[in-house]
């Protein structure tokens, strides 16, 4: 059985085969060779801890359907001016929540309200998420329900004492006297030390472009700041004031003209989406292209040239992609220019950017010599082939940057007189920067239009607001703001309940006439083609709203209603479930999809949610506190779903959806192969193991920390559940040998079970924030290796003093307190002489450790590719780069990698 367990272990370490079927297939193997009983191998789908983590499931998504959750985070988040602040702020009720709800929807409830908050209060969403997902984990610690590791756990030690000993079956608040201090202590890691071990804004995915002004561009004859350029995603760096001459740093009072290049800083969406919006022209050399000044370029990469020929890709071949490929070390451009190779008659591409780490080459674009591993943007035509064999033997890792905004919706939504951003700036209310939405148009309330929106622009009652965004960016309107959309009168008119609506795509259907003749062809009233919205009756006809189009890749301004439909235009409507079905053979549509997750937050019902959640807590508290059981968890959480059921908090299909099926599978076969392992002695085997090396190194807390490390490094390789069935019988017959409190060493194992904060795969909400915040595996690494010493360090601490909780409690509130009253101290207590002495003496410290570590690492850097002339006009560049002593980057050439994350004024 040792060999048998081994060989799963490393199936599920490496992800072979999911936990489930690994304890479902050994499972059958212990049942048929007799090991256990089939009483045994079932008796897991009957505990009542493993049905309670399933229908706290439902209560979960009761409360995040109608909007309950997000009302109180938004209103504890509040403001924060720091990185600081601003983890002190999520993370308590981020805590406070994860302790009495599953943290799995509260993290998905949490990502795009703390991405929208971080932009509002100018804090990277990559200090947060991380943190957050951190957050949710050490709040589960708290309580009996915090997570379904604790309900295992729980359910385990109640099959093994519940009749001989209930003094040793959990309560609500058992667990609680060990994990609120755990929590506390990790938590004063994050704000601590997560400002430096965080990425913030990714500076690798950053460039350095040139824009042209052409003559229709909204910018002409104003600042940035005022036509809304400025304060965004993009900072201005520099500008040149017409042809060939010299960049100099730009200031927010400079006025733009016709034939101006401004260089910018930003990400290539951030860049795409200012090309369309502003009109500009994006430049890839200084000599060829802005000779030719081509007016009106609204789409990205229309201006996009070959270099040595000034050739337009998008004006030839009609659209263009920006893409970006590695250089193979082998490859026989290696060594050759730009301008040699000939990109647009041998690719059908335009070399935009070339990266390359470690080195800074001056010269225009044409000139630049290729390495192997270099890193090339390119604009494609539709020329391009990358199944070609020369392009499959001179490049690899071929990644389209645009993919993201190849379909955006056009949607607007009102400031109605009972919305909360009446009154706040953009910035304020938080609708600049979230990912997927663009403002590009706002239309006042006297008629008057305002096409470049600055993120200072305050709203007023009646401004309708103009986005162009992703299914997500729209989703996030219709849940996570007060605005009123555009349809929200068609909306309240739809038959179907509003529990049973979701978000469907339509794409509008063309016919095939070729080969029919005239009279063969039947205009039905269905056709969509050449038709308004209002004209075809829409709402009427099909029984849905139309909250978003999309055409071409194009925003399309005005009223939707009022907009002819084009054969190919994709409709996002709301629907009721019935709609697919209804519609999936009408020739109007071509094609219908469902948009998952995408059901509008009942509201109305957020107050029945919140108290039906309050008080099946409420009877936990109150059983703890008379040390009587009030009503047992499970047929408590049973009541809270069917009330919100009752109540339409949220529809049947929704509770259904929201059940993780394959942890239940998984924590019901663990308990079979808990029991397996008890019988077989082996469990026994390894605790002796375990005993001895405990009593070698000094005792029983010696062997609470084994228990809790084992326990912590198999949940970043397994589930954490699957980590605590397989870890309890070993820590249960090693309490026994040593005579520690069972319930002492079962805490080791919740808290051992929850520690997956190296790998992003180790925990869910880990990967959730891993996608949603663009990190790296390096990033985990990096903050979580040192926080597995930091907590192992306090369970040292908290588990030592046993029975005597009260101790490590007090010190870790007392510690955490210091922590954030220091900083609390001096934001509010000192004057401002008083700070500046201190930023003084804390900026010298940084500035010593900052040059210590420079001068032993080395500094990633982008080859210049769009300079003031070729190499040699070395003195040229020196002087221009000598103008930027006030700390601004010099803008000199398109492509640099920006240093400093304050890369420019704006």
């Amino acid at each position: 059985m040792l060999v048998l367990s081994a060989v799963c272990l490393i199936v599920m370490g490496f992800d072979l085969v999911g936990p489930d079927l690994v304890f479902g297939g050994l499972t059958a193997l212990y049942v048929t060779s007799g090991i256990i009983s089939i009483r045994d191998g079932a008796a897991g789908f009957a505990n009542t801890g493993v049905l309670t983590v399933l229908v706290l499931y439902l209560v979960a998504e009761g409360v995040s359907q109608t909007g309950g959750l997000d009302l109180a985070m938004n209103f504890m988040l509040g403001r924060a001016s720091t990185v600081f602040w601003a983890q002190v702020r999520m993370m308590i009720p981020v805590m406070v929540a994860s302790a009495f709800l599953n943290n799995t929807p509260i993290c998905a409830l949490m990502i795009p309200i703390l991405i929208s908050w971080g932009r509002r209060c100018g804090i990277s969403p990559k200090k947060l998420l991380i943190p957050m997902s951190f957050a949710t984990v050490l709040g589960g610690t708290v309580t009996l329900i915090g997570t379904s590791t604790n309900l295992v756990v729980s359910g385990l030690q109640q099959e093994k004492y519940g009749t001989t000993d209930p003094s040793k079956v959990f309560q609500f608040f058992t667990i609680t006297p060990y994990g609120l201090p755990y929590a506390i202590w990790g938590m004063a890691y994050i704000i601590l030390f997560s400002k430096w071990l965080l990425p913030g804004e990714d500076a690798a995915d950053d460039l350095n472009y040139g824009l042209l002004v052409p003559r229709t561009s909204p910018l002409v004859g104003r600042t940035a700041k005022a036509a809304g350029l400025a304060g965004g995603k993009l900072t201005i760096t520099g500008i040149s004031k017409g042809h060939r001459t010299p960049a100099v740093p730009y200031t927010p009072d400079m006025i733009i003209h016709e034939g101006d290049t401004l260089f910018v800083t930003g990400s290539v969406t951030a860049v795409e989406q200012s090309v369309k919006s502003f009109a500009l022209v994006l430049l890839t050399s200084d000599d060829d292209v802005a000779r030719k000044s081509t007016p009106g370029a609204a789409v990205f990469g229309a201006a996009a040239a070959d270099v040595e020929e000034g050739f337009d890709i998008a004006a030839s071949e009609g659209t263009t992609n920006l893409l970006q490929v590695n250089l193979l070390k082998g490859s026989q451009l290696v060594g050759q220019s730009v301008r040699q190779i000939g990109f647009r008659g041998r690719f059908g591409a335009a070399v935009i950017a070339v990266k390359r780490s470690k080195a800074l080459q001056p010269g225009r674009i044409g000139d630049i010599v290729l390495q192997a591993n270099d890193v090339l943007l390119l604009s494609t035509g539709a020329l391009f082939d990358a199944s070609t064999e020369d392009f499959t033997k001179n490049f690899t890792g071929l990644m389209y940057l645009d993919e993201a905004l190849a379909r955006q919706f056009t949607t607007a939504v009102r400031v109605g007189k009972r919305s909360k951003e009446a009154g706040k700036t953009i910035a304020e209310v938080g609708l600049r920067g979230i990912n997927g939405l663009f403002l590009f148009e706002i239309e006042r309330a006297d008629g008057s239009l305002l096409k470049a929106v600055d993120h200072d622009t305050v709203l007023a009652t009646g401004d309708v607001l103009w986005f162009a965004g992703d299914l997500e960016g729209v989703a996030y309107l219709q849940k996570y703001t007060t605005l009123e959309h555009m349809q929200a009168d068609q909306v309240a008119k739809l038959p179907s309940d509003i529990i049973y609506r979701r978000l469907v795509q339509v794409v509008v259907s063309h016919h095939n006439l070729v080969g029919k003749k005239l009279k063969e062809v039947v205009v039905s009233h269905h056709d969509l083609v050449g038709k308004k919205l209002k004209e075809v009756r829409f709402r009427h006809t099909y029984g849905a709203a139309v909250l978003g189009l999309h055409r071409s890749g194009q925003p399309v301004a005005g009223n939707i209603s009022e907009v002819p439909l084009k054969a190919g235009d994709v409709l996002v409507v709301e629907a009721g479930p019935e709609f697919a079905t209804n519609f999936k053979n009408n020739r109007a549509f071509s094609l219908i999809s469902e948009v998952p997750n995408s059901s509008p937050m009942k509201r109305s019902k957020m107050w029945i949610a919140l108290a039906l959640t309050v008080a099946m807590v409420l009877t936990q508290i109150i059983g703890g506190a008379i040390d009587k059981e009030v009503i047992h968890l499970w047929p408590c959480a049973m009541l809270t779903a069917g009330a919100m059921l009752a109540f339409k908090c949220l529809s049947a299909d929704q509770a259904r959806e929201s059940i993780e099926w394959e942890v239940y599978i998984c924590i019901a076969f663990a308990f079979a192969v808990s029991t397996a392992m008890e019988k077989t002695k082996l469990a026994l085997a390894i605790a002796n193991v375990f005993v001895a090396l405990a009593q070698a190194i000094g005792g029983q807390t010696a062997a609470l920390a084994c228990i809790y490390l084992v326990t912590a490094l198999l949940s970043e390789l397994l589930t954490n559940n699957a980590a605590a069935a397989i870890m309890y019988p070993i820590a249960s017959a090693a309490a026994e040998k040593l005579l520690i409190n069972p319930n002492i060493m079962s805490v080791a194992v919740m808290l051992g079970g929850s520690a997956g904060w190296i790998l992003p795969y180790s925990y869910q909400c880990n990967l959730m924030v891993y996608a949603a915040g663009k990190y790296r595996t390096k990033d985990f690494v990096k903050i979580g290796t040192p926080y597995h010493l930091w907590l192992f360090v306090g369970v040292v601490l908290i588990l030592g003093f046993g029975e005597r909780w009260q101790i490590p409690v007090i010190a870790s509130l007392i510690f955490t307190g210091l922590v954030i009253l220091l900083p609390a101290a001096y934001e509010y207590l000192l004057n401002d002489s008083q700070k500046l002495a201190v930023d003084k003496k804390l900026h010298a410290l940084g500035s010593s450790f900052r040059r210590k570590r420079s001068s032993n690492s080395g500094e990633e850097a982008l080859v210049e590719v769009y300079g003031n002339g070729s190499s040699k006009d070395v003195g040229s560049d020196a002087a221009n780069n000598a103008a930027y002593s006030n700390g601004v980057a010099a803008p000199a050439s398109l492509g640099h990698r920006n240093r400093s994350s304050a890369g420019g004024v704006a």
